[in-house]
């Protein structure tokens, strides 16, 4: 299944879902305004109110509870993972066409709209003006208050009790590794090859299938991408082949930035810093004389023969020991 159709296809079933959610709290709802008659006392309008929702059965309230939490769900999931001020995407959908961008926003500004007009319906409708009309509307809306205030929470980036940003971290404090390579993918520091969305999750280790990336080929990617910006992942993690990718100790970049890079981090002193184990690239490809100039294996200089050499052209292999 390509990665567009699988996006597709989740974006379609939770607007199917969205749909569901909304149109059954509405119609509550209209029933609910339907009765609103001048001239009712108390136990007269809520009487009414029992006669209109006679026939909601338990049924309709289980399809729109549950609905309805999914959908908030996947709000605050969604909305937890993307960067404070930036447009929430859909899962990891990165549109690359002005069209795709337009469109992926269209989408998620809609859903979004439909979700909180919905919300506070149901709050201003069955908390606010009629508390006794309905008891599926009155929770709905003011389980919907409290989600509304998680996925505030979730988009930016507070969590009740945090102490205030500008305060100074603690002597000695240091950033998580994947944090600062997500702010190196922020900056535009890191970036990958187009259509291979899963090697942004493979660097950060959050792939939930299969083998993850080592921590020290993560920070020596970090380290590259410090030395020369940007650069442009193509490949990590593999399911079969070249055993090193397998088991998460490789990391292969496009080659554009072989020039200024390789005569920084080839040498003995930063491989053995840097915990490098093969560097692999054929520097022809940059009018270097030695093809093998800048290439290590288990450590050490190492020459490659022509037929490794010519499958690593336009990328830069870099594996770390184990």
């Amino acid at each position: 299944m390509s990665n567009r159709f699988g996006v597709a296809f989740g974006a379609i079933l939770a607007l199917v879902l969205l749909a569901l959610f909304s149109g059954s709290t509405f119609n509550l709802i209209f029933k609910i305004l339907a009765v609103n008659k001048e001239g009712l006392d108390a136990t007269a309008l809520e009487a009414a109110f029992r006669k209109a929702l006679d026939a909601i059965g338990p049924g309709y309230v289980y399809v729109l509870t549950t609905v309805g939490g999914l959908v908030s769900a996947l709000v605050i999931a969604q909305l937890s993972v993307t960067k404070p001020g930036a447009a929430p995407g859909i899962g990891g959908f990165q549109p690359e066409s002005t069209a795709g961008i337009w469109t992926t926003n269209s989408v998620v500004g809609i859903y979004l709209f439909v979700w909180i007009f919905t919300g506070v319906a149901a709050l201003v409708v069955g908390v606010m003006l009629y508390p006794s009309a309905s008891k599926t509307i009155s929770d709905l809306g003011t389980t919907w208050l409290g989600l509304a205030v998680s996925a505030a929470y979730a988009y930016f980036g507070i969590n009740p009790g945090d102490k205030p940003a500008d305060q100074p971290k603690p002597a000695g404090a240091t950033v998580p590794v994947d944090q600062q390579l997500q702010q190196m993918i922020d900056d535009k520091k890191i970036t990958f090859d187009p259509g291979k969305l899963e090697l942004q999750d493979q660097l950060l280790r959050k792939n939930t299938s299969g083998p993850q990336i080592t921590e020290k080929l993560q920070k020596l990617v970090l380290e590259l991408s410090k030395m020369s910006s940007p650069i442009r992942i193509r490949d990590l993690l593999l399911p079969s082949g070249d055993a090193v990718h397998v088991a998460g100790r490789a990391v292969n970049i496009a080659a554009d930035v072989a020039a200024g890079l390789l005569p920084q981090v080839a040498t003995d002193a930063k491989v053995k810093e840097l915990g490098i184990e093969e560097v692999i690239f054929d520097a022809s490809v940059v009018n270097e004389g030695d093809r093998n100039k800048w290439n290590y294996g288990a450590g050490v200089k190492h020459e490659y023969d022509a037929t490794v050499l010519d499958d690593h052209k336009t990328n830069i292999h870099f594996a770390v020991a184990a």
